[in-house]
């Protein structure tokens, strides 16, 4: 016994030395303080889902059994957090949890209920804002600084999980600075490993002090103990937007990029992989205003060095339209730099092309997949008539290529057409890596493939 209220004792002395006023006697009194500004959500929408009547075959079996086809499904409900931002009834929570919400609701520590109205959304962090009219004496938290967050810190997490009702978990900050893909590029996520469930969307992350420093956000669906939240930095500053003008304005380049993986390097004769490769330029946009390139590899925007790509959206996005900025580029080798004002993000894609159905088979043996030569009816979208038709197990091309990807370049030399694709293709010597630059509605990408050492 002796022995672990030794180990005890150093526990928290390590704490409160690290310089957070926590040990573990003031932790329930520091629940008991935050609870009261953390609350549920409840939103409910008319739309049916697009896949049945519930989501589940079974359900959507038995009541059409019993009800038949003019069976009405009830109003999907779904369930999140928040908590109280500002006193006069502001309310903080993700974009996804009132995402096509017909109604929200917001639920009190008390349980008592109010009607809900949308300040402003930003789906591309994943914030919302909510604004309810309450008599009630609310309380809103104390905003922290995700700045200066350190790996190791520990945090705690308040939420709705699973429509349980307020569940405190705690845990430390696992790593900062996380890109996940499919989670939007303009959050440098926080991951911890205080346990999170679906419902803790949109509930604060604390530390010690009592400060919220992040807003809850995802869980890792092939993972235990890996959540992710915002930091609270970025939330604010989107909030802070959505509060006074009703939306977010971000600076907007205008460009397609992507990552420069070893192979790449390589191909390009890099030193590196650091910066972001453009892989497209779109049209009427600011870049296509300026001398940007497509295969560029933009390494800094005024002086803030791109060590990996999803930097740079980051940076860009967190400047206004209308700024102007400095890039720094390398192109084949050689490094200058270009001038640029950013403009508005789109509220569409500019871009849009359409791949014909019909196909001219044109064997290509050398890297497992075929092409065809298509005619884009004068599309000046489209950069080229060579489209990939068919890609063969096992080869090269499998993981790398798409059918109805469309073959701009090879080498970063032009292949307009099926000729220029066989001369190019022709002098591509056994083991060499070739870098592909290809044509997606989604946008430009490149892509480097090795030809295969069985290969003719």
């Amino acid at each position: 016994m002796n022995s672990f209220i030794s180990k005890l004792f150093i526990f928290n002395f390590f704490i409160i030395n690290l310089g957070y006023a926590f040990s573990l006697d003031t932790l329930p009194d520091l629940v008991d303080e935050i609870n009261p500004s953390v609350v549920r959500i409840e939103v409910s929408s008319n739309q049916q889902v697009d896949y049945g009547i519930t989501g589940d075959p079974f359900f959507d079996e038995f009541f059409k059994r019993q009800f038949g086809d003019n069976f009405k499904p009830q109003p999907r409900k779904g369930l999140g957090s928040g908590f109280i931002y500002k006193d006069n009834g502001l309310i903080v929570t993700n974009f996804h949890v009132i995402e096509n919400a017909d109604e929200i609701e917001i639920v009190l520590h008390n349980e008592n209920k109010y009607k809900a109205n949308v300040v402003g959304t930003d789906k591309r962090t994943d914030v919302a804002l909510l604004k309810i009219n309450s008599d009630e004496n609310l309380k809103s938290l104390n905003i922290g600084k995700s700045k200066n967050l350190k790996i190791g810190q520990w945090v705690v997490a308040i939420g709705n999980p699973l429509g349980l009702g307020t569940t405190v978990t705690t845990g430390i900050i696992s790593a900062k600075g996380r890109y996940v893909d499919g989670l939007g590029t303009y959050v440098d996520f926080i991951q911890t490993d205080a346990a999170l469930n679906k419902g803790n969307s949109g509930g604060p992350l604390f530390d010690l002090n009592g400060n919220v420093i992040g807003v809850n956000t995802a869980i890792a669906a092939r993972g235990q103990g890996i959540g992710f939240a915002i930091p609270i930095d970025t939330v604010v500053d989107i909030v802070e937007q959505l509060r006074i003008n009703g939306k977010v304005e971000r600076g907007w380049l205008g460009v397609v990029i992507q990552s420069i993986s070893p192979e790449i390097a390589e191909s390009l004769k890099l030193k590196n992989t650091d910066g972001a490769l453009v892989s497209e330029i779109l049209v009427d946009s600011p870049a296509s205003n300026s001398s940007l390139q497509r295969g560029d590899i933009i390494i800094s925007v005024d002086g803030k060095k791109i060590n990996k790509m999803e930097e740079l959206p980051r940076i860009i996005g967190s400047l206004k339209p209308k700024t102007k900025v400095v890039l720094s580029v390398l192109r084949d080798g050689k490094k200058f730099k270009i001038n640029v004002t950013l403009g508005s993000i789109p509220t569409e894609n500019i871009i849009k092309s359409q791949v014909p159905d019909d196909k001219i088979k044109d064997s290509v043996s050398k890297f497992g997949f075929e092409v065809a030569n298509k005619n884009f009816n004068n599309d000046k979208s489209i950069l080229s008539n060579v489209v990939v038709s068919k890609i063969y197990p096992d080869s090269p091309a499998v993981s790398k290529l798409l059918v109805g990807d469309i073959i701009v370049e090879i080498n970063k030399k032009r292949t307009p057409n099926l000729k220029e694709f066989n001369k190019i293709l022709s002098k591509i010597k056994k083991n060499q890596p070739i870098l592909f630059l290809i044509q997606r509605p989604s946008g430009g990408k490149y892509s480097t493939i090795y030809r295969s050492l069985k290969s003719n």
